[in-house]
């Protein structure tokens, strides 16, 4: 910063390093392209945003349906540097994830998601083999059962009738409610009390960090669309990871406290991080649960 204070040249410097840097991107990449590739129909591509600004000005989703209107259910965009293919039919969707569901079952490995599911190891994002299915299986044999969900009842009945009390006081007032400002905290706060049990000092400082991180994830990132570009990489890196310390810091005690209790005092129902540490302890899994494995499952649970 001093430097550029005192030789305003080098901002021209950096400016004009930086436009060659992306010519030549652009350069290296239209030399690479195969012509002969067989895509499906879409817009014109434009040098260094591609079809970014096609979805600009409106909702996303809109944009999308006019230019399905147009190209197809079907169609091929480019963002940034990534290539997309687009379905918009129903037709489309059932042909893709079912018939052909093996070829698309992988998420791509982008820096904010790789982060906050500590690796690609939580549900959502892990990669399709031995480790997913057994996340499937605990998901299905033990954290989703009838019985489970039936077990969280009473935390959902006390979250809605918070959720109502604040409505009725709010109505009451003659004051203007938002519900969508409600409606996330309740819901996070069903999680939480699922995963942790009963409501506690984590609760609330849980819920305004997944906010805070949720915020960080929502949208488009220019990180996920210029991955060459180790700058921009760099600064989201940043970024997410400092509000993904502090979740982690926060799992991490409550996997402590969780752990500590076993040997005391044991909760009536079984929260889900009792049932995964169950598993992590009995360690008689193909492959083994880490703390962190844990904490990526309860995160995006």
């Amino acid at each position: 910063m001093e430097l550029l204070n005192h030789n305003p040249f080098s901002i021209y410097f950096i400016t004009s390093f930086l436009f060659l840097f992306l010519l030549f991107k652009l350069v290296q990449r239209s030399g690479s392209s195969n012509s002969t590739t067989k895509l499906p129909p879409g817009p014109k591509i434009l040098p260094l945003i591609g079809n970014i600004h096609h979805l600009v000005g409106s909702l996303p989703h809109h944009c999308l349906k006019k230019l399905a209107d147009k190209y197809g259910p079907l169609m091929y965009l480019k963002l940034g540097e990534v290539s997309n293919i687009i379905v918009t039919s129903p037709q489309m969707a059932q042909e893709i994830m079912k018939t052909h569901d093996l070829n698309f079952s992988n998420r791509p490995n982008l820096v904010s998601t790789t982060i906050v599911s500590y690796n690609a190891t939580s549900i959502s994002f892990s990669q399709h083999g031995d480790y997913w299915r057994q996340l499937r299986k605990i998901c299905t044999v033990e954290l989703l059962t009838a019985k489970r969900v039936q077990s969280f009842r009473s935390i959902r009945e006390y979250e809605v009738s918070e959720l109502v009390k604040k409505i009725y006081a709010s109505a009451s007032e003659g004051s203007i409610f938002n519900l969508s400002q409600n409606i996330y905290p309740m819901t996070y706060g069903i999680a939480a009390r699922a995963a942790f049990g009963k409501k506690s000092r984590y609760q609330q400082l849980f819920i305004s960090k997944i906010e805070e991180q949720l915020a960080l994830l929502g949208g488009f990132s220019l990180a996920d669309l210029y991955p060459s570009i180790r700058v921009i990489q760099m600064v989201a890196k940043r970024k997410i990871e400092k509000v993904h310390r502090e979740i982690d810091r926060l799992f991490q005690d409550i996997i402590h406290e969780h752990k500590n209790k076993k040997s005391g005092e044991c909760e009536a129902v079984e929260d889900l991080v009792d049932v995964l540490l169950k598993f992590q302890s009995e360690n008689q899994l193909e492959c083994p649960l880490t703390d962190d494995n844990i904490k990526a499952v309860i995160q995006f649970f």
